[in-house]
């Protein structure tokens, strides 16, 4: 109910959410896939022959890791942020205490599973550098403004109570920002109260950058082309995954139905015990909820009341269709086909292969680190300003990690062969494999001029 009563409060106060109603569904129904179990595809009954019997399809639980994937891929422990010498300590001083190395990994997990996700930054004196960074998945996020499919104005809220929410409100009016953090009741009847804030916290608040990064996967939103807001990386995989946990629970069905099948005639599903010398009672001889046995309506014509089945497992039959359905949907959300493998009952990530710079994987990583770039940098400036009150306008160095994609060893030896033969200088190279400026490449030069950086 916190998506209705947060949109229902903001639109009383004047305010218009941009997000579609049809959105927010999108978003359950994906929510449902990160979970692992959709209910309407997962739960299925099946007919015994007596009775339907209720059954859960095994998943593989393919939404959750590809987002796990890709959020290792993009904002790991080898990611680096640098700034100015002057702010390098009191960056990472922020991040530190705010467990940004964990909690940004998670956020981007699930960003790429709800579609939109947001770093929030703001005062507090709980934190040694006066800054907090709060972490804010999709389902707190209601853009207020759009701009060219960029939100401007957004609120973000979270509920704190039975019926109590707290609301962020951020605003762009002129050159800043204007915060606003409001506290409500949803009363019973459709009102709303508003209560007092703490006294730790300003009611409002004016900053010359923005306060709060909306992160999302680079991909246009083809469910509704209008809406601000992005979409599941797997959304277009749906169909995929589908037959990915069909093929995976035939397989599993495989070895329990493949042992053996028991068809029985009517007369031997009932017996009739004798206890307490007259009295009779009358009780099922095998489990009507157990679907090795079935109950076999032909009566007389049957020549055998207990017929045994017994069946050759097609394991390389399945295993082969799993692996398919895998690289249909590990192309899907971008990875590219074969890059998980289906082994020993398991789906492994294969690292086998050092993927090329012209690969499909490489090419949608670059993709998703331009957006994420942008809110870094941005997350920097805030971190900066509300923990040490200056605008910071210099560069921001932002390292991803490509070691995953690119065969680092190959690399670093070309560039030691074009060292040796002058077509790269030391300094270029020490620079580039140390990740030091040219400046600091220059003064931390060994001074054997001779000698390997």
């Amino acid at each position: 109910m916190i998506a209705s009563d947060v949109r229902d409060f903001l639109e009383k106060l004047g305010y218009d959410v941009q997000t579609s109603l049809n959105h927010r569904e999108h978003m359950q129904l994906w929510r449902e896939w990160y979970r692992g179990k959709v209910d309407s595809f997962h739960e299925y009954v099946i007919y015994n022959g007596i009775k339907e019997v209720k059954r859960t399809k095994k998943s593989l639980g393919m939404a959750k890791k590809s987002c796990e994937d890709w959020a290792d891929l993009l904002l790991n422990e080898k990611v680096k942020i640098t700034v100015d010498d002057a702010y390098q300590d009191i960056l990472e001083g922020c991040l530190s205490e705010n467990d940004f190395q964990a909690q940004s990994n998670a956020l981007i997990e699930l960003s790429f599973a709800l579609g939109t996700g947001a770093f929030v930054e703001y005062a507090s004196a709980s934190t040694q550098s006066g800054c907090q960074i709060d972490y804010i998945n999709g389902n707190m996020i209601f853009p207020l403004r759009i701009r060219n499919g960029r939100i401007i104005d957004v609120a973000f809220a979270s509920q704190i109570g039975d019926s109590k929410y707290y609301v962020n409100i951020h605003e762009k009016v002129g050159n800043q920002y204007r915060v606003e953090n409001i506290i409500f009741d949803a009363e019973k009847g459709g009102n709303y109260s508003i209560d007092k804030i703490p006294d730790d916290v300003q009611r409002i608040i004016y900053s010359p950058v923005p306060l709060f990064q909306i992160i999302k996967p680079n991909m246009v939103n083809n469910s509704d082309i209008d809406e601000p807001m992005g979409m599941a990386v797997f959304a277009n995989a749906l169909d995929e995954m589908m037959d990915c946990d069909e093929k995976f629970d035939s397989y599993f069905n495989e070895f329990q139905l493949g042992k053996k099948r028991l068809f029985l005639d009517p007369s031997v599903i009932n017996v009739t015990p004798v206890t307490n010398g007259k009295n009779k009672s009358v009780r099922p001889a095998f489990d009507p909820n157990d679907t090795t046995f079935y109950a076999y309506g032909g009566g007389s014509d049957m020549k055998e009341k207990i017929k045994e089945t017994e069946f050759n497992l097609r394991v390389d039959e399945h295993s082969q269709a799993l692996q398919d359905a895998l690289n249909l949907f590990s192309d899907k959300v971008g990875f590219g086909s074969d890059h998980y493998v289906f082994k020993e009952g398991k789906v492994y990530t294969n690292t086998a292969n050092i993927i090329s710079s012209n690969s499909k994987m490489f090419r949608r990583l670059r993709k998703h680190e331009l957006i994420l770039k942008k809110a870094l940098e941005d997350m920097v400036r805030a971190v900066l300003y509300v923990s040490n009150g200056i605008v910071y306008s210099n560069d921001i160095q932002v390292d991803f990690d490509d070691s995953i994609i690119e065969d680092k060893d190959t690399e670093r030896k070309q560039d030691q062969a074009d060292m040796a033969n002058g077509t790269l200088r030391k300094d270029e190279y020490r620079a580039k494999w140390r990740n030091e400026t040219l400046e600091q490449a220059q003064e931390n030069l060994p001074v054997e001029a001779d000698a390997l950086p």
